[in-house]
């Protein structure tokens, strides 16, 4: 009997201490600071109360809008008042904090994990997205790069297939490959009732608001003019000067393009940022979208969805036409110029150097981003957050689960993986200064689409200016920054 006692309180003791372990953050509060729910800190809002439960520790959320991310982190880390121990910010923006000594090195906490299972991230996302001068400073939360979208049973429809071709001259392609024929298309099916819901449809919905994220819109329409395989560099900057090529004829070409096709979409969208353009698509009154991978799945598994099982998922159109850099001229191709876009390049969860509890903090990534939890993140609607593992294009149940048909499923994850696997895939900016360089597009855009400015004389700006931030920067650093974001040598 009273070995029996003394087995029964060692067995407690150990308990006990088992739980004074797990709960080893105990009285932390850590800080959290990222875009408003629910976008991004959704799912953070989703995972805190579990962590708190585990560790004993309190998560506070704070968040500002798009505009103010990148400067409210930047005061605080410039200042080293640490008033957020993580930021979940754009890929894009690692290398500037990360260049200035503002985050922590992460390599050695990884190393120690046995639950992020580091090598289940898809390497671009790993090996790329997250380092900077050999070292990793964030961990991913989030993959990013941008689909093209559309209305399966409006593009698929045989009797609008012969009405288009009646019009156009040519078969309605689905989908469709060049960014000619989707102007045709939004043109095709605007201003009228498709779906027969007693709705007015139309051709398109696309973010264009400033400060809303258009400026990624539009760089995954240059892509197809400008990324010419075997010539990298065609999106931004030319990798052997760092002269910006963002008033290049390609680049004119696709902002054309862009304000354009306006005239199809839906009625407001001039005012509309990302998150706006995937619930209208979700409502059922546009045929075609390009967004992250956000509208798949709110459109899929979305409660107010009318699009369920409708939607078809394709990797971004291009063109025939593409600009030559290396002949200064368009050259024609056989086959359409298509190419992946790594739009933003995903969100990432950093440390502040100066935090005061970074192994907690640390924790609380890991969490976010382990197997299960991120899986439940990417399936989740209206989370921002994407597929960046390996497990979450293998494990298909589990978006069936979720509420996806296993068809779209298949086809949505399949867009994603072709896009990220693409042969021409193009990275986003991911150089000192890229909020900057974005900032000053971003303006510019607004001024074309208000009609204040021609695209030509909007980008011959926007190239000025480009100018100025690299001079500020430093030419020679900026160009090795440069080259090694695209994976050249340096010089």
């Amino acid at each position: 009997m009273r070995l029996r006692i003394i087995g029964v309180v060692v067995v407690l003791f150990g308990v006990v201490l088992g739980m004074a372990q797990a709960r080893r953050f105990e009285g932390v509060t850590i800080t959290v600071f990222t875009q408003p729910p629910p976008y991004i800190a959704k799912p953070v809002m989703m995972f805190a109360p579990d962590w708190e439960r585990l560790t004993g520790a309190k998560v506070r959320l704070i968040t500002a809008p798009w505009g103010e991310l990148y400067p409210k982190m930047y005061s605080s880390f410039a200042l080293g008042q640490a008033l957020f121990d993580i930021v979940i910010m754009p890929a894009a923006w690692l290398p500037d904090f990360a260049e200035a000594g503002f985050l922590v090195p992460l390599d050695d906490f990884i190393k120690k994990d046995p639950y992020i299972q580091w090598e289940d991230i898809l390497p671009v996302y790993r090996e790329r997205i997250v380092s900077w001068g050999g070292k990793i400073y964030a961990v991913p939360v989030d993959g990013d790069c941008h689909i093209f979208y559309y209305r399966k049973d409006a593009l698929e429809n045989p009797e609008y297939q012969a009405m288009f071709k009646a019009k156009y001259g040519y078969d309605l392609p689905v989908p469709p490959r060049t960014w000619k024929q989707v102007r045709d298309i939004a043109e095709f099916f605007h201003g009228w009732d498709w779906d027969g819901d007693g709705i007015t449809n139309y051709g398109v919905v696309e973010p264009r608001r400033y400060a809303g994220q258009a400026d990624w819109c539009f760089f995954s329409r240059t892509v197809g003019y400008v990324a010419l395989p075997g010539q990298p560099g065609g999106q931004f900057f030319d990798p052997e000067t760092m002269a910006p090529r963002i008033n290049s004829p390609g680049h004119i070409r696709a902002l054309e393009d862009y304000v354009e096709i306006m005239k199809f979409g839906v009625p407001g969208m001039i005012n509309m940022d990302s998150g706006e353009v995937r619930s209208v698509f979700a409502s059922g009154v546009a045929a075609m979208a390009i967004d992250w991978g956000d509208i798949g799945v709110i459109s899929e598994v979305g409660p107010e969805s009318k699009v369920k099982g409708k939607v078809g998922y394709a990797i971004l159109p291009g063109s025939y036409e593409v600009w030559d850099f290396a002949k200064g001229q368009w050259v024609t191709l056989p086959e359409p110029n298509q190419a992946g876009y790594l739009a933003f390049g995903g969100w990432v969860a950093a440390i502040d150097r100066n935090s005061r509890n970074i192994e907690a903090a640390y924790d609380f990534i890991s969490y976010l981003s382990r197997p299960d939890n991120s899986y439940i993140s990417v399936t989740t609607a209206e989370t921002g957050f994407n597929p960046y593992r390996a497990s979450h294009f293998e494990r298909l149940a589990g978006w069936i689960g979720f509420g996806f048909g296993a068809e779209a499923a298949e086809a949505y994850l399949k867009a994603i993986r072709d896009t990220i696997g693409h042969p021409n895939v193009q990275p986003d900016l991911r150089i000192p200064g890229a909020a900057k360089y974005f900032e000053a597009l971003d303006a510019q855009l607004a001024l074309v689409v208000a009609g204040q400015k021609t695209p030509k004389e909007a980008l011959d700006e926007v190239a000025r200016i480009w100018e100025q931030i690299t001079r500020e920067y430093g030419r020679d650093a900026q160009l090795k920054a440069y080259r090694l974001s695209l994976g050249l040598s340096v010089k």
